[in-house]
């Protein structure tokens, strides 16, 4: 018995072997010299932004541009929300000027329109965006296009699956801790976007350079690109144009997800504004070199109205102006990036006939909210 008790007392008393405890050490050294040396401004240097595993390099940008915007100038009063319609034809500064001359109420304005996304997108970014910065005043950039049918089936995955907007919107994953946190694992993240070039790094700083110029400070497009409207559209332009409008069904689906932006935004003290986007009229027909109309434009303008029938509902129902588009307002005819996108050229008179609009709509905003960051 006294062995069998002294085998069990060596037994309990013998060490584990060091090998997975230096291991783990040596895992945490070299996590720590990593995050070291990712933070140093010669690898820094080499990264254009932090990413975070969107794979999406203009909302990616948008994100260190208002980050950069908040250090600078505190958070903004008003957030401009949509899709390229709204990054595109909203210019800040012309709407902040007007509307501060017409009330003598300063306030500083991000646009934060980001291509390709859906109201339904603009709704998950909203609930980033107002945790951090909640705003005074939230314009919605919108048109009829958001609402066709193929917006509802033709979602961005890239928004919906990412580990770090879900990590900020409160479902934890290591991926989104990580991107979150960790400037090692970010700078990891930006070379995989080197796979689809061959793990060539240059080209993936290339992807996001053609945003670096493209993208103001406040988040607005700066390109000064221009068409001429008059000249017919490519065959292949038409039939995009055509799919998306598909029979011409109202996505409800969309329209709910907008009145969730409106009722976060409310919920914050926040005022709120719906506006239409501009687009060309002859959008409306896209004729052939032929002067031959390509659309059925009766069945168009009907389902603009209907488009527009809603919003307004929706905006009553929730005690805020829907700004219809004003199609005698006078754009300038190289103010056209495309024939639904203003470029910077057409923004300009567009943002104060809207700074104009707003101030006479809305009521005195609320005073800046408690707990926003910035200076």
């Amino acid at each position: 018995m006294l062995n069998v008790e002294r085998r069990v007392s060596l037994a309990i008393a013998r060490p584990l072997p060091p090998t997975l405890a230096h291991a783990a050490l040596l895992f945490v050294a070299l996590c720590w010299i990593g995050e070291w040396a990712a933070r140093t401004p010669m690898v820094q240097n080499h990264i254009p932004y932090q990413v975070y595993g969107i794979n999406h390099p203009q909302i990616e940008i948008q994100f260190n541009l208002l980050e950069r915007f908040v250090q600078e100038q505190g958070a903004p009063d008003c957030l401009i929300l949509g899709s390229s319609q709204a990054f595109r034809s909203i210019d800040p500064i012309a709407f902040e000027h007007t509307f501060e001359a017409a009330t003598n109420q300063p306030i500083s304005c991000y646009n934060f329109g980001i291509t390709g996304a859906q109201i339904r997108t603009t709704s998950m970014v909203v609930q980033l965006l107002f945790k951090e910065y909640p705003p005074r005043l939230v314009v919605v950039g919108t048109s009829f296009l958001d609402y066709t049918e193929l917006r509802r089936q033709d979602i961005d995955e890239r928004f919906t699956q990412n580990d770090w907007i879900r990590y900020r919107l409160g479902k934890f994953s290591l991926n989104g801790w990580l991107s979150e946190h960790s400037y090692a694992w970010r700078a990891l993240t930006f070379l995989s976007y080197a796979a689809p070039h061959g793990m060539r790094y240059e080209a993936a700083r290339r992807e996001f350079k053609k945003w670096d110029g493209e993208i103001a400070p406040n988040g607005f497009a700066t390109s000064p690109k221009a068409i001429d409207p008059t000249v017919p559209l490519q065959t292949a332009a038409v039939k995009n144009f055509q799919r998306q409008l598909g029979n011409y069904h109202l996505s409800e689906h969309d329209l709910a997800a907008l009145e969730e932006i409106i009722t976060r935004s409310q919920a914050l003290g926040a005022q709120v504004i719906v506006v239409e986007m501009a687009y060309h009229q002859a959008l409306l027909e896209l004729k052939d070199a032929h002067g031959q109309p390509r659309m059925d434009k009766d069945r168009l303008q009907a389902f603009i109205a209907q488009v527009n029938d809603r919003l307004r509902e929706i905006a009553d129902k929730h005690g805020i102006p829907f700004i219809e588009l004003d199609p005698t307002l006078p754009l300038p005819k190289n103010g056209w990036y495309d024939l639904y996108h203003l470029n910077r050229i057409g923004a300009e008179p567009y943002s104060r006939w809207l700074g104009e609009r707003a101030a006479q709509t809305l009521d005195p905003l609320p005073p800046p909210l408690s707990g926003r960051n910035g200076k």
